[in-house]
Order: structure tokens, then C-alpha cells, then sequence
């Protein structure tokens, strides 16, 4: 696990948001101060963004980098799967 994630999963205190950090956090993305949290999968980033699981990020965040904004957004594989190769999934074709 990268750094960076593991720090953020250490500050939080709920184990279950800190679990889902841990195990599903791809990429963390820096800018000014605004982070972008890259999730591997729809349901633990859906799961992130409820209301209980936003209060426990937000704590954790603020130990590790204060005053932050943030965003959950799906983290995009660059490959491609063998099956899209095959039978593109472009409409527009």
C-alpha cells in the first residue's frame, strides 16, 4: 500500500472506514488543497460516500492534513480487458 494511503488509514478511527481505505484507496491525487480519493470499486466508493463514512474520512483527513477538501471518484484500470479487445463497446462505430 502506498504511503500516503497507509497514513490516511491509520488516522481514522473507525475500523470499517479505515478497512475500506486500506484495502480499496488505488491513488490519492493532491491539488492545492483539494485531495481526490481513486477507489478500486463502485461499492465500497458508495459506501465511502455515506453520511457516517464521510464524518469518520473528514476526522482522519484533518489529523493527517488539516483543513482539506475532498472527492471520491472511481479509479480507472488503463488496461483493457481481453474481452473489449475483442467486441469494442464504442457505440459511435
Amino acid at each position: 500500500m502506498e504511503h500516503t494511503i497507509k497514513e490516511l488509514a491509520e488516522a481514522i478511527t473507525n475500523v470499517h472506514t479505515k478497512n475500506l481505505v486500506a484495502s480499496h484507496v488505488k491513488e490519492l491525487k493532491f491539488e492545492e488543497k483539494h485531495l481526490t480519493i481513486y477507489v478500486d470499486n463502485a461499492g465500497p466508493l458508495h459506501e465511502l460516500e455515506t453520511q457516517e463514512m464521510d464524518h469518520h474520512l473528514q476526522n482522519g483527513m484533518e489529523k493527517v492534513y488539516g483543513d482539506i477538501s475532498y472527492e471520491l471518484k472511481l479509479h480507472k484500470d488503463e488496461t483493457q480487458h481481453e474481452r473489449e479487445k475483442e467486441v469494442p463497446h464504442n457505440i459511435n462505430q
